[in-house]
């Protein structure tokens, strides 16, 4: 289902697309405060059902940490995908990362493979996180960010939107 979710114009909305395929975690609910306050802008979470965690727009990679990763799309939104809670402190065993910092990535695209069993064995949660970490700077600008995802969603799926 991955076409892309942009061109050289964004569209209005601009879809951003589930990063994996699982159970969808509203913002109140992610196990973690940063994004559940919303300290980095509108946020849900997938609990993933399988271990390929994708790209969710078109765009530059900004930011490629084996647990993190930042999307610019050509139009100005800043995308955080974020995998697990504490992650960082694994250090990067279980995680195959598939891009790099700089590189142009297309939404459906594999960010990165997780070793969600390694995750478990470390004791951190395995939720995916998405966030669009300008929120702030859009929604001053009159654009809106929301989340449209269902209870369940496939990789993919549309998960928030972006409006003008």
């Amino acid at each position: 289902m991955f076409t892309g979710a942009q061109r050289a114009e964004e569209p209005d909305p601009l879809q951003i697309l589930s990063p994996a395929t699982g159970r969808v975690v509203r913002m109140a609910d992610i196990p973690n405060p940063v994004f559940s306050e919303g300290m980095m802008g509108v946020s849900v979470g997938v609990w993933p059902d399988d271990d390929e965690v994708r790209c969710p727009v078109d765009g530059t990679v900004t930011v490629a940490m084996p647990h993190a990763y930042g999307i610019s799309t050509s139009g100005g939104v800043e995308v955080i995908v974020h995998v697990g809670v504490d992650t960082v402190e694994m250090r990067g065993e279980g995680f195959d990362v598939r891009v790099a910092k700089g590189r142009r990535v297309l939404a459906g695209q594999t960010l990165v493979r997780v070793d969600r069993g390694k995750v478990a064995q470390a004791g951190y949660p395995d939720v995916v996180i998405l966030a669009v970490s300008n929120t702030d700077e859009l929604i001053s600008s009159g654009r809106a960010v929301r989340e449209v995802a269902p209870a369940q969603v496939t990789a993919g799926d549309v998960l928030m939107e972006v409006t003008l």
